[in-house]
């Protein structure tokens, strides 16, 4: 009797955590799906002060760029992992004469300066806009 008692529990368990699985891998699907997980970094560089983060989604390449900053606690960002990248232009609200100007109207202006000692240069081929992510800190990223 209590060799069928053991057999029933360890059934229970098994089906139980298979089914958990199961429900964690479709959230994660779901997340991939919905796009919230869409940002695919291909590559990260340094510039001085700042990280450069290449990242993908779709067929749009998105250069990133992040302060350097001191944090041993954190999810380090790396390349191949997605992410859910929050992200804001950096070239918006630009505003020549009290006129708002995107970057697309300024052909001519390829380099943008961050400090005394660091332009970031935009990729006219494939990357024409400079990001910031809320959720990014030097190389970490802050889940929210």
């Amino acid at each position: 009797m209590k060799y069928i008692l053991l057999l029933i529990t360890l059934v229970f368990i098994a089906c139980v955590s298979s089914k958990l699985t199961q429900s964690a891998n479709i959230n994660a699907d779901e997340k991939l799906s919905n796009g919230l997980y869409n940002y695919k970094v291909y590559k990260i560089d340094s510039i001085n002060t700042y990280y450069l983060i290449y990242a993908k989604k779709g067929d749009s390449l998105y250069k990133i760029v992040s302060k350097k900053t001191l944090n041993k606690n954190c999810e380090k960002i790396q390349r191949n992992i997605s992410y859910a990248f929050k992200l804001r232009s950096g070239l918006t609200d630009f505003h020549i004469g009290g006129v708002l100007v995107s970057s697309k109207q300024l052909p001519h202006v390829n380099c943008y300066t961050y400090d005394d000692s660091t332009k970031i240069c935009l990729e006219r081929d494939s990357i024409n806009d400079l990001y910031h992510a809320d959720n990014i800190q030097g190389l970490c990223y802050i889940k929210w």
